[in-house]
């Protein structure tokens, strides 16, 4: 019997060995892959070669993402040879660390404990996929401030699959999706787009498209815009005629995508920072009967939010030099995105200028909100004068009481024509309703870089409070998100249950924990000795 015991083992591990067959048992399914990524990883058919820079001798939250990545990577390679993958210790390699920093990818700073002394230390959690000739490399690590250390490790592995599945998509896909960047109604110009154009151009084919010709050809005008698969309209401060909503309607009726960012009140804010006086007044953009149908209605109003990005304001000079002192700025609202939803999971807070609200109707398609102030607003209608004298005084807390409000939302579903029980513009092949995705923001300065010497600046970058904010993050995530077609994009709601470390607990109950992992194992084996011994002294003993 026993024989027969050691012969099906035998064959249990030489079959373990030679099977690509897994089994997960966790509860969060974190080891097993998505069927989407199946697909998309099954499709390559050249070699890919994936690097990541994440080697080294650096704290366990890195080693634990290491080994996660490992571990995916891994599951990558067994589903098809074609793609393999190596770690790399940028620090160990001549010159690797300085060529990595100027090609964008910035290395993380942390501390550790080297023989007597902390020492600072570059640590690079970034991958480079090559594919065909073509590169693209993205971090690993999701840089969220405000969170401990440990549960941005957390959150970095939950995205892992989504990160290299999407670059992956991304480099082996053979044709870009198609957007048309909306002119003619008064839109940014591209300079002030010019940092976001530039993050979509690698992946998307971007192309410049008006509305003009709808007067004189509306069917054709109509036709060409269907090519594209997502429309991106940008502060737009023109108002637009019934042909022009209604060939947007038709566009959408169609299946295409939009995100459309619009300002209902305009106000400039370069104008404030010069004169340190403006006026808000009704942008009038003609839009409110055409959203309503999509149960949408921007409100042509002001809010201030307590919870606000600061606002850089000239305090005096030292010399030639003006001296710059940051004060809150409560018509700037400083937003959270929805961290339930894919486009907000994993960015930072999002900084929006003289935003308006959106109220939402009880028709139309299924809506999400993405970005909401918090509970402390206050409305404000206009016209009015906004200056900076406002910063003077010490804001009524108890004004601010409007509660939370609608910044931006996402309509997807079913979606009814605005005009389908309304006289037509132009004749067309009329289209009632069909699915799909539309996000609407009651900001279109969310999108706007700041240029300084004729030069754009990072998009989120504030040139006179120098502060980054995550726009360009939030607003790549809407794009991606209205362009996936395949369900891609939910990898990035991704959930895994790590258990973290209670320190405050750990601290408390520390020694009690370390006498249990000394002694217990020892009683373990002890215990089982004596007994035996106990046993065979009993069984052999003989009586005099």
């Amino acid at each position: 019997m026993r024989k027969y015991t050691y012969i099906i083992l035998s064959l249990i591990l030489v079959l373990a060995l030679f099977s690509k067959k897994r089994f997960d048992l966790t509860s969060d399914h974190r080891y097993t892959l998505a069927g989407t990524t199946h697909h998309i990883l099954t499709s390559v058919q050249n070699p890919l070669h994936i690097t990541v820079y994440l080697k080294g001798d650096f704290p366990s939250y890195f080693k634990k993402l290491q080994y996660e990545t490992a571990a995916l990577l891994e599951q990558f390679r067994a589903l098809n040879s074609r793609i393999t993958y190596t770690f790399v210790n940028p620090l160990e390699k001549k010159g690797l660390a300085d060529k990595l920093k100027k090609e964008g990818m910035i290395p993380a700073e942390i501390s550790v404990q080297q023989k007597d002394r902390l020492q600072t230390i570059p640590v690079f959690p970034w991958a480079e996929i090559s594919y065909d000739n073509k590169k693209i490399h993205f971090p690993l690590l999701v840089n969220t401030g405000g969170i401990p250390v440990e549960e941005q490790i957390n959150r970095s592995i939950e995205r892992l699959e989504y990160a290299f599945t999407y670059n992956i998509h991304k480099l082996t896909r053979k044709q870009k999706p198609a957007i048309a960047i909306l002119k003619g109604n008064g839109e940014l110009e591209d300079i002030y787009i010019a940092d976001f154009l530039r993050t979509l151009h690698d992946f998307y084919r971007l192309a410049p498209f008006t509305l003009d010709s709808v007067a004189t050809n509306p069917s054709g005008t109509l036709e060409e815009l269907k090519k594209f698969d997502l429309v991106i309209i940008a502060k737009p401060q023109k108002a637009f005629t019934h042909a022009e909503k209604f060939t947007l309607d038709q566009y959408l009726m169609h299946g295409g995508t939009m995100l459309m960012l619009i300002d209902p009140v305009k106000a400039n804010k370069d104008t404030l920072m010069f004169h340190h006086r403006t006026y808000a007044l009704n942008a009038e953009l003609n839009l409110t009967d055409w959203l309503f149908a999509y149960g949408v209605r921007p409100e042509p109003v002001l809010v201030k939010d307590l919870q606000a990005a600061p606002v850089a304001i000239e305090v005096g000079k030292v010399g030639k030099n003006p001296q710059l002192e940051n004060f809150p700025w409560f018509y700037a609202p400083l937003v959270q995105p929805n961290p339930h939803h894919p486009v907000g999971k994993n960015t930072g807070k999002v900084k929006l200028d003289f935003v308006s609200l959106l109220d939402t109707l009880p028709r139309g398609p299924r809506k999400t909100v993405l970005l909401e102030s918090s509970p402390y607003t206050q409305v404000i209608g206009v016209p009015v004068q906004i200056n900076f004298e406002e910063i003077a005084k010490k804001p009524d807390v108890n004004a601010y009481h409007a509660g939370k409000k609608i910044f931006g939302i996402l309509l997807e579903g079913i979606f009814k024509s605005a005009y389908a029980n309304r006289v037509k513009p132009f004749k067309t092949d009329v289209k009632d309703s069909a699915r799909t995705k539309m996000i609407l923001i009651a900001d279109g300065d969310i999108i706007k870089n700041d240029v300084i010497k004729g030069r754009p600046l990072p998009l989120g970058l504030d040139k006179w409070s120098r502060m980054q904010f995550d726009n360009k993050n939030f607003l790549l995530n809407a794009v991606n998100y209205l362009t996936d077609k395949n369900g891609l994009f939910l990898l990035n709601n991704k959930v895994i249950h790590m258990a973290l470390i209670d320190k405050n607990k750990a601290v408390a109950e520390g020694t009690f924990w370390r006498r249990i992992n000394m002694f217990v194992p020892v009683l373990l084996i002890l215990l089982p000795l004596l007994f035996f011994r106990y046993k065979r002294m009993k069984k052999y003993s003989h009586p005099l």
